[in-house]
């Protein structure tokens, strides 16, 4: 059975961390992206490395008590450890990761790869992280910079949207849809971000004098065109 897709809110919230191998300190770093208060237990925790201010280091064996307050786990030690802090934790009512067999955890976790306000993850549920990264490296290559760009200039142009068409729910929805079509990922591979920018703008332009009643405060064109908004940067 496939596993639900959920990206969580951690910021804030009390995310454990037992083992500081590779796999733990990768989890370590992700969770401080997230904002999560972290705390990490590992006998050698104080030596491995240096950590930022919101980690609290337990350099101590792992011990039950270590889930008192916590939203998740991960056991990232040895197989033994890692039974141990999957058992706790489900007594517990904490959701678990378990780098030793991702089927004793409660969840997975995908390869990531970020931009502005794009995520891009790509998931094999345990089967193949490595595959998981592969393809993720090669979607990211591919189209991570400039869908990356799209998706800050949408966040840009967004709000505008809704402020010029808030009670006009049809035409909104339409340019909303519109501007998710990958062409215009195309378009920024082929002509770059100030070539998607113009075409956006023609397009609401378009629609807006399309509807009724036509848009307000648009100015003309000398052939009597309504002007694309928003104006590319200069």
């Amino acid at each position: 059975m496939a596993g639900y897709p959920i990206e969580l809110e951690l910021r804030d919230k009390r995310a454990l961390v037992v083992g500081l191998g590779p796999v733990g300190r990768r989890k370590v770093a992700g969770l401080v992206a997230a904002g999560a208060r972290v705390v990490v237990v590992d006998p050698a925790a104080d030596r491995l490395a240096a950590w930022p201010a919101e980690v609290e280091i337990c350099a101590e064996l792992y011990r039950s008590e270590h889930l008192q307050g916590m939203t998740l786990a991960f056991a990232a030690a040895s197989a033994t450890v890692n039974r141990t802090v999957v058992a706790d934790a489900r007594r517990a009512g904490v959701w678990v990761g378990s780098a030793t067999d991702p089927k004793e955890g409660d969840f997975t976790v995908p390869a990531v790869w970020r931009e502005g306000p794009l995520t891009l993850t790509v998931s094999t549920s345990g089967a193949s992280p490595a595959l998981a990264a592969a393809l993720r490296d090669r979607a990211a290559k591919a189209l991570g910079p400039a869908a990356a760009g799209l998706a800050s200039l949408l966040a840009e142009l967004r709000p505008e949207v809704l402020a010029r068409l808030g009670d006009r729910a049809e035409v909104r929805r339409r340019i909303l849809a519109d501007w998710a079509d990958p062409r215009w990922i195309d378009l920024w591979l082929a002509e770059g971000p100030e070539a998607v920018r113009r075409a956006l703008g023609e397009r609401l332009a378009y629609e807006i004098a399309g509807s009724s009643p036509p848009l307000g405060d648009g100015q003309e064109r000398d052939g009597g065109g309504a002007e694309p908004w928003p104006a590319p940067l200069s």
